[in-house]
């Protein structure tokens, strides 16, 4: 004990406030961490159109399922919990509008385009 700075002549009196805090913090982080579990395990239990090559059509699976690689539908308005290559779109010159959501709750509604060589092909 440092007596000749302390203002409570020695006796811990911050250990039980900071303790209490610290247990609230460590109380909603895991009330956070359950409410983000059930979340993704929500979202990895949502149903998709993958396309089955053996088949040659595309088949519902969940998006737990989706691998590199699969070719996934995606349709308007249709959420979808994943990084993709767009390979084509219904749109005329390929463009698309994608909403992006951080972690923070931020969202954004940005104008993407398919690649120019995966297009043309098509035109």
């Amino acid at each position: 004990m440092v007596e000749k700075i302390s203002i409570s002549s020695g006796t811990p009196v911050m250990a039980l406030p900071l303790s209490f805090v610290v247990a609230l913090s460590m109380i909603k982080d895991a009330y956070e961490d359950y409410k983000r579990h059930k979340s993704d395990k929500s979202e990895n239990e949502s149903l998709c159109q993958v396309y089955n090559r053996d088949s040659d059509q595309f088949e519902t699976v969940q998006w737990q399922q989706v691998k590199v690689g699969d070719i996934v539908q995606v349709t308007e308005n249709t959420f979808f919990p994943a990084d993709m290559l767009v390979l084509n779109s219904s749109e005329a010159a390929g463009e698309f509008h994608v909403e992006t959501k951080n972690l923070d709750g931020e969202s954004n509604l940005k104008l993407k385009s398919v690649a120019k060589h995966l297009i043309e092909p098509f035109c």
